[in-house]
Parts: C-alpha cells; sequence; structure tokens
C-alpha cells in the first residue's frame, strides 16, 4: 500500500492556511517544544544518549526516503543529490549531535534555523506528497528548528563572536559549489538557476535578481538571530 501511494503522487506545493499546512506547523512546533522541555533537567549522559540516538533515526529516514525512489524509478540526479540548503543544513545537524563542532551549531542556528522556518511558512513537497513524503518533509524541516534549539536550551550552546559573518561567508562557499554543479549536471538546487514553484514572498524579481534579494534576506536573518541567541563572553 505504501509502494502504491509513492508512486500516485507527485510534487505539490502545500496552500497556506489549509489543514494541512496547520496540521505540519502545529505538529512541528508542539514536538519540538516538549523534546525541549521534557529534556532540560535530565542527566548529560541521557542527553548525550538521545541526541546520539536521534541523529541515526535521521540517518534511517533519509536513507529510507531514497530507497523507496529508487525502488519505484523516481530517483534522479535533478530531486534526490542532497544539494539544497536544507538538505545540506540537514546533514550538518545530524554531524553536529555526533561530534558537537562548534561551527556546525553556528550553521545550524544562523542559518538552517531560519530557513527551515521559511519553508514551514511555504511548503513544497518537492520530492512527493504521499503520507511518507509528508511525514519526511515535516520531519526533516522540524530536525533544523529542534536541533539548534536543542543543543542552545538544553546542551547550554553558546555562539562564538563574530560567528554571524563566519557562517554567511561558509554559505556563500557553498552557494558557488552547487552553483557549479547545477551548470554541470543541468539541475536547480537552491534555486540558483531558476525560481521555486511556491508562491514565496521572498522571492522577489527574475534570476539572477531574486537570488540577490534571497541572499539580502537571509544575511538579515542571519544577523537578527545573532543577537537575540546567547554568546560566549572573551
Amino acid at each position: 500500500m505504501l509502494i502504491q501511494e509513492l508512486i500516485d503522487h507527485s510534487n505539490e506545493i502545500v496552500a497556506p492556511l489549509s489543514l494541512l499546512w496547520w496540521k505540519g506547523l502545529v505538529s512541528c512546533f508542539v514536538v519540538i517544544s516538549l523534546v525541549i522541555i521534557s529534556s532540560r533537567n535530565k542527566s548529560i549522559k541521557f542527553k548525550q544518549i538521545t541526541s546520539t540516538y536521534f541523529a541515526y533515526l535521521a540517518i534511517i529516514i533519509y536513507v529510507t526516503t531514497n530507497i523507496f525512489a529508487i525502488i519505484i524509478g523516481k530517483w534522479t540526479i535533478q530531486d534526490f543529490l542532497p544539494l539544497h540548503l536544507c538538505n545540506i543544513s540537514y546533514f550538518i545537524c545530524i554531524l553536529v549531535l555526533l561530534n558537537k563542532k562548534q561551527w556546525m551549531y553556528e550553521w545550524t542556528l544562523l542559518l538552517a534555523l531560519p530557513s527551515a522556518l521559511n519553508a514551514l511558512i511555504t511548503p513544497e513537497l518537492i520530492w512527493g506528497s504521499s503520507n511518507w513524503h509528508i511525514f519526511e518533509y515535516y520531519f526533516m524541516h522540524g530536525s533544523l528548528i529542534l536541533v539548534p534549539l536543542y543543543l542552545m536550551f538544553v546542551m547550554n550552546y553558546k555562539l562564538r563572536i563574530l560567528s554571524w559573518w563566519k557562517t554567511f561567508l561558509r554559505a556563500q562557499i557553498v552557494f558557488v559549489f552547487v552553483f557549479s554543479l547545477n551548470l554541470i549536471l543541468d539541475t536547480n538546487y537552491m534555486f540558483l538557476l531558476s525560481k521555486p514553484s511556491v508562491n514565496n514572498p521572498l522571492i522577489i524579481g527574475e534570476w539572477p535578481f531574486y537570488i540577490l534579494v534571497v541572499q539580502l534576506i537571509g544575511f538579515i536573518h542571519i544577523f537578527i538571530v545573532y543577537q537575540l541567541s546567547p554568546k560566549y563572553i572573551n
């Protein structure tokens, strides 16, 4: 039944304020809140084990989605390489739960979190609209919010001074790399060669102007999150 459902469904844009839109958004924030609240007073060992298990769960869900796509013949280079910003951030979230690298935490908080919020507000199910794909979409983007908040409020992580600027520069390196791959592979990851189908108020103008606007808005988001977050004081 699940395989047939995967075959029968395709790309779908979730209409803002629709029932699915509300269910996805509310479910994400309820789960995130419950996980953080229930974990804050646990032992360090419990927190570390929880981080590790969640990282493994995230890997399993990603691999499962790709296996399904291969089985039903829908896996393509154009759609399933992990080169969208949220996909890259998803893997950084997994890695930071396992190795606790400071720069990875800064990436997840300053870049992944605002990107995920935007994706939850304007959802586009580019891998399919089956029940599994809906679950996978909200699990992935919910994780991009959960992980940095978990590290901040449960594991007491803080930002380094000027980490907003370093994170923005790291993102530029990734953008150049993905843009180059798009040209080589004839793909459109991060929507760097053409606009996404979803009606996103942050996508203004035509190519390449809208990319500059998104970069500016992203820069502002990074700086705002940085200002609002706890930091190490030298």
